[in-house]
């Protein structure tokens, strides 16, 4: 894990929510928020160990974890439109869920006692908790989408996300992880990538993604995607 110096320019630090707070409150955050490096697989906590930080993605996107029967389900996804470890905006100090870089980037970090110690402002405490709030409808809507929607529809909705939070439209993610990220086998996940191609929205080769036809993958894509992203924009206005 390799760490950066930190610059918030223009008063900017690349994580939306961060980004959602008043000038004065970025500024005076800048000390307490170091950015990292993180790797594509590397992982940032584990389920039942203390939190030691807060992390808020920048271009990296992070996926939160549950292991059943030996198998990694993965449970929610966390990018630049909000923070890893939210039970702490509720005064959590164990990991409920273990956390790993799905895309690898740059993440900020903040102590977990100054975090905490930063919910006493009644605007800081607002916009975290609000955020949470739009991660658990999030949730709750991919759940309904694991069970309705079609594994196509389902990809292109995970793509235009990873894109939205990495900031750009190519990444690196081999058909393994994306499998294990849609819960479907790596043969399916072929079709569905081939599929994807095939109708000009995507390329795919050497694990490494293009997004080609972003209009094209959103027709293809359901409605959760456009459902959550219209939540946490709404959460990043409660500041």
């Amino acid at each position: 894990m390799r760490t950066v110096a930190l610059s918030f320019t223009a008063r900017e630090s690349g994580n939306r929510l961060l980004d959602a707070l008043s000038d004065r409150d970025l500024v005076d955050i800048e000390r307490d928020v170091e950015i990292i490096m993180m790797r594509a697989h590397q992982p940032s906590l584990s389920a039942g160990e203390p939190m030691q930080y807060v992390h808020f993605p920048i271009d990296a996107v992070l996926s939160i974890i549950v292991t059943l029967d030996g198998k990694s389900v993965e449970v929610g996804t966390i990018g630049n439109e909000s923070f890893v470890e939210g039970d702490a905006a509720f005064g959590a100090v164990l990991a409920a869920r273990s956390t790993i870089c799905q895309v690898e980037g740059r993440v900020g970090r903040m102590p977990i006692d100054v975090f905490k110690e930063r919910l006493g402002s009644n605007s800081f405490a607002l916009l975290m908790r609000s955020n949470v709030g739009a991660a658990l409808y999030c949730t709750q809507q991919y759940l309904a989408c694991n069970a309705k929607h079609s594994t196509l529809a389902r990809c292109a909705r995970w793509l235009l996300m990873t894109a939205d939070r990495a900031g750009r439209a190519r990444f690196t993610l081999s058909q393994t992880f994306l499998g294990i990220m849609l819960s479907v086998h790596e043969d399916e996940m072929q079709n569905v990538t081939d599929e994807l191609t095939r109708r000009g929205a995507v390329t795919y080769a050497r694990a490494e993604v293009t997004i080609v036809d972003a209009s094209s993958l959103e027709r293809i894509s359901c409605e959760c995607y456009a459902s959550c992203k219209s939540a946490f924009a709404k959460s990043l206005a409660a500041a």
